[in-house]
């Protein structure tokens, strides 16, 4: 039995320390080393130009084009390229007066007739107008040289059958005929000359 003054005392085992779960302990955070800095700075930038430019691709998502000689929905009907021909290795001449045609050709260029073929669908019928088709990929729109008719008109279930003269590049690129209302005609690479 125990006298009824006595006190218990009871003795850690680890002889009054702390216990690590209990507390927790900081380190000093050790600041960044100017070598590291040097890395993580272009590495930050290079990060968000990356991240800026696929916000940017696919922001801006370009419609992809129709396949040479498959064709695409225009206002009143559908549209395709039915062949692009070099001038030079048939020997086409425009009917009548073609004044920009006269003039010569530039350096490290060939000009290409584009045949494009329109048939309306819509009971409206389909309206033809050259300057809504431009010719992309070569750095910006270029326009026709020449146009047989800049304008046409096509009763439903009718087909027109337009020609158009670019100027284009003698590298083969990938060209594409953009039409009313997005629709994108490519030109494929047949057409092209050797440099």
């Amino acid at each position: 039995m125990t006298p009824t003054n006595a006190t218990l005392r009871l003795v850690r085992l680890d002889d009054g320390a702390k216990h690590p779960e209990t507390t927790r302990q900081t380190q000093p955070r050790r600041a960044l080393s100017p070598r590291r800095r040097k890395i993580l700075i272009p590495l930050a930038v290079v990060w968000l130009v990356m991240a800026a430019l696929a916000c940017a691709l696919l922001l801006t998502g370009t419609k992809p084009s129709t396949a040479f000689g498959d064709t695409t929905a225009v206002p009143g009907g559908l549209a395709r390229i039915s062949a692009v021909i070099p001038l030079e290795s048939d020997g086409w001449v425009p009917p009548g007066s073609a004044d920009r045609l006269d003039s010569a050709v530039q350096p490290g260029a060939h000009r290409v007739r584009i045949l494009l073929e329109l048939t309306a669908a819509d009971a409206a019928g389909l309206s033809f107008d050259a300057a809504d088709y431009s010719l992309s990929g070569v750095g910006s729109h270029a326009t026709a040289l020449w146009v047989d008719l800049s304008q046409r008109e096509a009763a439903a279930g009718t087909s027109v059958l337009a020609t158009l003269v670019f100027e284009i590049p003698n590298q083969a690129i990938a060209l594409v005929l953009d039409g009313p209302q997005g629709a994108r005609l490519s030109l494929g690479t047949g057409h092209h000359t050797a440099p």
